[in-house]
């Protein structure tokens, strides 16, 4: 059986999920010293990834129910990432922050997409009856 709202929330994810990717892909280059000079194109390539976070970022939150849980941190890493030129002018502490809010992202936007999938899984065995017959046990179970 497949679940449209599950299907819909994982095609979110993924998107979410890639754009996190290749913002952390500019952003590293960016701190590597040892890369030759950023380029117009870099810069926007991490200009439209950026914008892209910013529009859509509380909309996917909300719809994954974590807009409480991540804003906030994921706010933190589009503020302090303005350019690739600023990043490779940050502070050391600001880097370091920066990445441990980029972790934290990317870390529960990675545990919510297995805890996705591994119940699409489940709902891959499972019967339209059985799957109705299971939510109809479990609502009575909570009315008492």
């Amino acid at each position: 059986m497949k679940d449209k709202a599950l299907e819909t929330k994982l095609r979110l994810l993924n998107l979410q999920l890639d754009s996190w990717k290749k913002l952390h892909d500019l952003i590293t280059y960016g701190l590597d010293n040892a890369k030759p000079i950023i380029s117009a194109e870099q810069e926007r390539q991490f200009t439209e990834i950026r914008a892209h976070l910013l529009q859509e970022t509380e909309h996917a939150f909300r719809e994954l129910g974590l807009l409480g849980e991540l804003s906030g941190r994921a706010m933190n890493v589009l503020q302090r990432g303005v350019s690739m030129r600023g990043v490779r002018e940050l502070p050391n502490d600001d880097v370091r922050r920066l990445e441990a809010e980029w972790n934290g992202v990317f870390t529960k936007l990675g545990v919510l997409q297995g805890q996705l999938k591994s119940r699409r899984k489940a709902l891959a065995g499972e019967t339209v009856v059985s799957y109705r017959v299971k939510r109809l046990f479990r609502r009575e179970a909570f009315s008492y």
